[in-house]
């Protein structure tokens, strides 16, 4: 039904010009006429002049571009998961809260259990020290008994020179002192692997510790809580996101475009001009390129940066993204302007109230003008945009009206 009414109107305009057109011719005559006291009829020789509308030339930058469709994003964000799988003892955020790095509470997991695990650590590191201790104790004592045992056999090698003992007595202090010492050797070696066993539990109690800390998980970035995947109660494994936090305060638009044209975008260099909705966010650089094609799809994507966006453009937004591959100047005239006349390409510049043809190359054709790359147009004159299809080269006009540049 629009192109059907569409189409009525257009054919209501062009009766209407037609219609206003032959009034005028008509009019044309019939002033004639009276001025020369004599009917419109007979005067078959007068020249009627065509209403037509006019339009200046003027100079403009005609681009290259790439017109297509991507979406915004956060340029930074965090997608975060348990460090300690476990049941969720408690979500401490909803989506939309603001969060701080460091410090914004996020959710947490088995707290109960590892704040045991913790003191069961802690005991044992009570029972690694005093194992040390006994040991130690032990040691003394060993080293006591040894002393005594070699002073024993000091005497025992006096009264073996006096006879006073048998070679047998004196022999068998002698294995008692080495027995001694070997006891010695023996404490001190259980020394050694009690103290290895005290720094083995002190080990497992701060691994403890940091496991209840790795339980409360914090905000890794600022911005805003935007997902809310799981609530208190439910098993958070590792690596499975519980919230996705977005930093609002720089996003990036993501677009796809054709393969052939990938030689021609240079990051730093090629500009975008990004629209979302009824926002202009201007021309912005190409911040990257992929350093591929998309096998399938033939196509490379594109990135730019919006550095504090307005509000409205969040992340998810549809934008319309101009990638301008290259721009130059020249002289332009509307594309409606331009005709086929034996098989080229002609325009009619007003000239007095006669129409000139002038043959023309079109070049690029940007918003409804085209550039014209030859012919002698020069900025300021004026082309017939309506009406040209009922003048030549050399015809008489009258100008109904002049369009805006």
């Amino acid at each position: 039904m629009k192109r059907v009414g569409r189409i009525v109107v257009g054919a209501i305009a062009l009766a209407g010009f037609c219609a206003l057109a032959a009034g005028a011719i008509l009019t044309s005559k019939h002033g004639q006429a009276k001025e020369d006291g004599r009917p419109a009829e007979e005067d078959g020789g007068s020249t009627s002049k065509v209403p037509v509308v006019a339009t200046p030339v003027r100079e403009m930058v005609f681009e290259s571009r790439v017109v297509v469709s991507g979406n915004v994003e956060a340029k930074r964000f965090a997608l975060v998961s348990a460090r300690i799988p476990g049941s969720l003892d408690a979500v401490f955020v909803d989506e939309g809260d603001v969060v701080e790095t460091g410090k914004t509470r996020l959710f947490q997991t088995d707290s109960v259990k590892l704040s045991k695990a913790v003191e069961l650590a802690s005991q044992q590191l009570t029972v690694a020290e005093c194992s040390v201790r006994e040991k130690q104790a032990n040691l003394e004592q060993s080293i006591a008994q040894n002393d005594q045992a070699a002073k024993d056999l000091e005497r025992y090698r006096e009264l073996a020179r006096k006879n006073a003992v048998s070679a047998q007595m004196f022999e068998q202090q002698g294995t008692q002192v080495r027995q001694a010492e070997a006891m010695v050797k023996h404490k001190r070696a259980l020394i050694a692997l009690a103290e290895a066993e005290l720094e083995q539990a002190r080990l497992s109690l701060k691994i403890a510790e940091k496991d209840l800390a790795d339980s409360l998980v914090v905000a890794p970035i600022d911005g805003r809580v935007s997902e809310r995947m799981k609530e208190p109660g439910e098993m958070a494994a590792a690596g499975t996101p519980v919230v996705k936090i977005e930093d609002l305060s720089v996003l990036e638009v993501s677009v796809y475009a054709p393969e052939e044209f990938y030689s021609q975008v240079e990051p730093g260099k090629t500009q975008m001009r990004i629209r979302v909705g009824n926002t202009d966010l201007g021309s912005r650089p190409v911040s990257y390129k992929s350093p591929t094609v998309h096998t399938k799809l033939r196509t490379f994507e594109v990135k730019g940066i919006i550095e504090n966006p307005p509000q409205g453009v969040v992340p998810g937004c549809l934008a319309e993204i101009a990638i301008v591959l290259d721009s130059r100047s020249g002289v332009g005239v509307p594309t409606a302007a331009i005709q086929q006349r034996s098989n080229r390409a002609v325009v009619f510049a007003v000239d007095g109230d006669r129409v000139q043809m002038v043959p023309v190359e079109a070049g690029r054709e940007m918003e409804g003008w085209t550039e014209i790359q030859s012919g002698p147009l020069p900025a300021g004159a004026a082309v017939v945009t309506l009406g040209q299809t009922l003048i030549e080269d050399g015809t008489a006009v009258s100008l109904v009206k002049e369009g805006k540049e």
